[in-house]
């Protein structure tokens, strides 16, 4: 009896067997809806163009132009140097021009002059052979002597043009030598100028300032990094595959860089989304730029550069930036009507798959083939 009076329950005998208990299962239905085989992999998105910026002369820092995080166009000045040597070069150089320049008069006078002379040297020349041809003509009018002279008079002269003729090729080439000394001069004004230039530091391309590395007063070098300018308007992740996958990724890598009839890329046919894990909801679609040729010997694997599709101006998501963590997701396969179980409902015995098929109340196994299957079902 128990402390009210009633009858307390029987306890079980001893090596009594008890009834045995079903099992308790959970059930979940089999659908049939699309499934798809992935890729995924976590990588950085990086720029597609981001570069160190150096200063390509020496010298001091005047003027820094801009802070990191600004915006800024190509062609628009980041910094400037103490140009003041440069200027002074500039000036010696366009200096040397003007004489160059200055020089070239003289000279050209100099081969009228010789000109001048030559012509005189050839109506001295043709005067002499006259007066040679007319006495030898004369017969015995002149002695030996008297035509000796008259000939030697002719020699001479035609002596005198050969000069005259040299004279006025130097002069010539003189003239010559001064309009490449011009020519050099110029050269040295346009490098004077080109190393003017350098004196300011320019952005070569649109992009945000994404570092700076220099203070008014620095003493830089082209050594030097100034700064690090990152396209962040064009933003691709770079994926690495297995060599087995290479046929693969190059034919879709084909397909988007064919045309279609408007000129248009076409299609990769490939769906693929990057989800940054610091913009959590976020998604962004992405496709194939090119496959890189080379596979790795190290690690037997290929480059495939994802560019992604940054948002519109009207849409809620911010852009993707270089440098965040995003998760890729490379669709290569559909099957648009496959049979879905969870994947805590598939059993494997050695080679073989089964699920348990609840039939009136009790399991029958259910031999099957695994098919594409995600982190929950299969």
């Amino acid at each position: 009896l128990d402390g009210t009076g009633d009858a307390a329950p029987a306890e079980p005998m001893a090596g009594a067997m008890e009834r045995p208990r079903a099992t308790k299962v959970q059930t979940a239905p089999l659908v049939q809806r699309e499934m798809v085989r992935q890729i995924s992999a976590i990588v950085n998105a990086e720029s597609e163009r981001e570069i160190e910026l150096y200063p390509r002369t020496g010298g001091v820092v005047i003027h820094v132009l801009v802070e990191e995080g600004d915006r800024v166009e190509t062609g628009d000045p980041l910094m400037r140097l103490d140009a003041r040597e440069l200027e002074t070069a500039v000036e010696q150089a366009r200096i040397a021009a003007r004489e160059a320049r200055g020089a070239i008069p003289g000279l050209e006078i100099a081969v009228t002059e010789a000109e001048a002379r030559l012509t005189r040297a050839q109506l001295t020349r043709d005067q002499a052979n006259r007066e040679l041809e007319r006495k030898e003509a004369a017969g015995n009018v002149l002695s030996l002597n008297e035509l000796d002279q008259l000939r030697l008079t002719a020699a001479t002269a035609s002596a005198d043009v050969t000069v005259e003729e040299f004279a006025v090729e130097r002069a010539r080439a003189a003239v010559n030598t001064g309009r490449i000394a011009i020519d050099r001069a110029e050269n040295d004004v346009a490098q004077a100028d080109l190393h003017l230039s350098f004196a300011t530091v320019v952005a070569p391309f649109d992009g945000v300032i994404a570092r700076r590395d220099v203070r008014v007063g620095d003493l830089v070098s082209n050594a030097s990094i100034a700064f690090v300018l990152s396209d962040v308007d064009n933003v691709r992740a770079v994926v690495s595959r297995p060599q087995r996958e290479l046929t693969f990724f190059r034919g879709r890598s084909a397909l988007r860089q064919a045309t279609n009839g408007d000129g248009a890329a076409a299609a990769d046919g490939l769906d693929i989304t990057l989800e940054p894990d610091a913009l959590a909801g976020s998604v962004y679609t992405g496709h194939i730029r090119f496959v890189s040729p080379p596979v790795a010997p190290a690690s037997g694997q290929f480059r495939v550069p994802i560019g992604v599709a940054q948002p519109e101006a009207n849409d809620a998501r911010p852009p993707l930036l270089p440098g965040m963590q995003v998760r890729v997701r490379i669709v290569t396969e559909r099957h648009p009507d496959a049979l879905v179980v969870p994947k805590r409902a598939l059993v494997r015995e050695g080679d073989a798959y089964f699920v348990y098929e609840a039939v009136e109340g009790r399991a029958r196994r259910v031999r099957v083939e695994e098919g594409f299957s995600t982190d929950d079902d299969v």
